[in-house]
C-alpha cells in the first residue's frame, strides 16, 4: 500500500484552496475538523496524495499539532465527500476511481446541475442574479491570467452558488456532494487554456439564459459546462492509463 506524502502545513492562499469545505457558500467559520478536512482535501485535489494512498491519522495529527480526534472527524468529512474511503483496521485511503466510475459520477452531476440551473432561471432571485453576474466576471478575469487552480476554484464556487440559486435545499446538498466528489477530475478537465476559454464562453451563455428568463436554455448551458469537463477528464484519464 502506498504511503501518502505529507501535505505542507504552510498557510494556504485563496488560490490554493480549490476544495473549500463548507455546508454553504455563506458559512463564515469552520470548526477544527472542517479546517483540517479542507487542507487535506486540497492536498488530494492537487495531487499531493496519490489515489489509493493511505492517510495515517497520527501523521496528520502531528502535522497539524492536534489530537487524533479532530483528524478522525476530518477524515469522516472527506469520506462523506467521496475523497477518502475508511476501512476497518486499515484506516483512511484516498479514493481511487476507475474511468467508468468517474463517468458515472459526472452523469449524475450533469443532470442535477441542469435542474439547478433551470430552477434558478425560473426563480430569478435578484440577490442571486447579482452574485451570479459578479461570479462570472471574476471567472472571466481569472481566465485571462492563465491560473488553472484559481480558475477551478472560482468555477467550483460558482457551481455551489448555482445550486443555492435553485431554492431547493435537497438538490443543493446533492450538487454540493457531487461537486466535491468530482472536483479533482473537474480540475483535470479545466487544465488547458483551450478548455478554460470554452468553459468561460459557456458560463456567459448560462448567465444570459438565466437573466433572459430562459429556463430550458439555462439547463442546457449548465449541462454542457459539466459535460465538457467530464469529456476532457475522461479522455485524459484514458490516456494516462495507456501511458
Amino acid at each position: 500500500m502506498k504511503a501518502a506524502k505529507a501535505a505542507s502545513t504552510a498557510p494556504a492562499t485563496d488560490f490554493d484552496m480549490v476544495y473549500a469545505w463548507s455546508p454553504s457558500p455563506s458559512a463564515q467559520t469552520l470548526s477544527l475538523p472542517e479546517q483540517i478536512a479542507e487542507r487535506i482535501g486540497n492536498a488530494i485535489i492537487q495531487g499531493r496524495y496519490e489515489p489509493g494512498a493511505r492517510i495515517q491519522e497520527q501523521d496528520v495529527a502531528d502535522q497539524f499539532q492536534v489530537s487524533r480526534g479532530p483528524v478522525r472527524e476530518a477524515l469522516r468529512i472527506l469520506e462523506r465527500d467521496g475523497l477518502v474511503q475508511i476501512h476497518a483496521r486499515r484506516g483512511a485511503q484516498v479514493t481511487q476511481l476507475n474511468v467508468g466510475e468517474v463517468n458515472d459520477l459526472f452523469e449524475v452531476r450533469i443532470s442535477l446541475i441542469g435542474l439547478a440551473a433551470r430552477l434558478a432561471a425560473e426563480r430569478r432571485d435578484p440577490e442571486f442574479l447579482a452574485k451570479m453576474r459578479a461570479g462570472v466576471e471574476r471567472i472571466s478575469e481569472i481566465a485571462k491570467n492563465g491560473d488553472a487552480d484559481a480558475y477551478t476554484n472560482a468555477v467550483y464556487r460558482q457551481n455551489l452558488l448555482l445550486a443555492e440559486g435553485s431554492g431547493n435545499r435537497f438538490l443543493r446538498n446533492m450538487v454540493f456532494s457531487l461537486a466535491h466528489q468530482t472536483l479533482r477530475y473537474s480540475r483535470l478537465g479545466l487544465s488547458t487554456p483551450k478548455r478554460r476559454a470554452q468553459s468561460m464562453r459557456n458560463w456567459r451563455l448560462l448567465l444570459a439564459a438565466i437573466q433572459g428568463n430562459a429556463p430550458k436554455a439555462a439547463q442546457e448551458a449548465a449541462e454542457k459546462l459539466v459535460r465538457d469537463s467530464r469529456d476532457t477528464a475522461v479522455k485524459m484519464l484514458r490516456q494516462e492509463k495507456v501511458e
